[in-house]
């Protein structure tokens, strides 16, 4: 076991719990922020993926990455195997859709050059004004600076059980817009515009059965993993 394994050894922790994102980036460079016994458990809740961090200029990436976490006796080259032991969806609603892009909010990558329109900000500090698509503003001088909108999109509220979800009309995606922040569930951590200030509405009255994943466009998650 070499010297920088052996110091990963001391303080681990059979239980670790992430409350920390990277807002977009991912690698080796980024410090882990605890060290996991073999076998033991980490803990976290996954901000939503893909839109609202798309929408979030500050983001270097599309999605709100949690931050990493070592594992002990773990060396560059190894398998860490994860079991996946609970899963729970803590959105009530999240929204979708194809996308379109705004040429002038990003140089080569909307997804991870962004920039303010009006005053060439890369990665610009932002604050929402209001709701709809034009509710992300630069605070420099409050330009309108997210690089996504929707070509087509809806929004899709789930039931008490998160068993299933009906997309919204207009009104009703608007209402959950107002709430934005409550509905989408982010942690206190989160940095991301929830995408539920878009409001988009188009196939409303759409059934589907509710499936939990960590991938693209899921849910705000809440859950628990075993590492070996």
């Amino acid at each position: 076991m070499d010297a920088k394994v052996q110091s990963q050894s001391k303080g681990v922790r059979n239980r670790i719990v992430v409350e920390e994102y990277t807002g977009g980036l991912i690698g080796p460079s980024l410090e882990m922020i605890g060290t996991l016994k073999d076998g033991g458990t980490i803990s976290t809740i996954s901000p939503p993926g893909c839109w609202g961090p798309m929408i979030t200029p500050e983001f270097v990436g599309g999605h709100e990455v949690s931050r990493p976490v070592a594992v002990d006796g773990a060396e560059v080259g190894d398998a860490v195997a994860l079991f996946v032991e609970k899963v729970w969806v803590r959105s009530g609603a999240i929204s979708s859709g194809t996308m379109t892009t705004k040429a002038a909010a990003f140089g080569s990558d909307p997804f991870v050059d962004k920039q303010c329109p009006n005053c060439k900000t890369p990665w610009p500090a932002s604050r929402i004004e209001g709701t709809g698509p034009d509710c992300v503003r630069c605070v420099k001088f409050g330009a309108e600076c997210s690089p996504f909108a929707f070509e087509e999109g809806y929004t899709i509220a789930f039931d008490d059980k998160r068993r299933v979800g009906i997309t919204l009309d207009e009104e009703a995606a608007a209402e959950v817009a107002s709430r934005a922040y409550e509905v989408a569930a982010l942690s206190k951590q989160s940095r991301q515009h929830p995408i539920l200030l878009y409001k988009p509405h188009t196939i409303p009255g759409t059934l589907s059965r509710l499936q939990s994943f960590t991938a693209t466009s899921a849910p705000s998650l809440e859950g628990h993993a075993r590492f070996s």
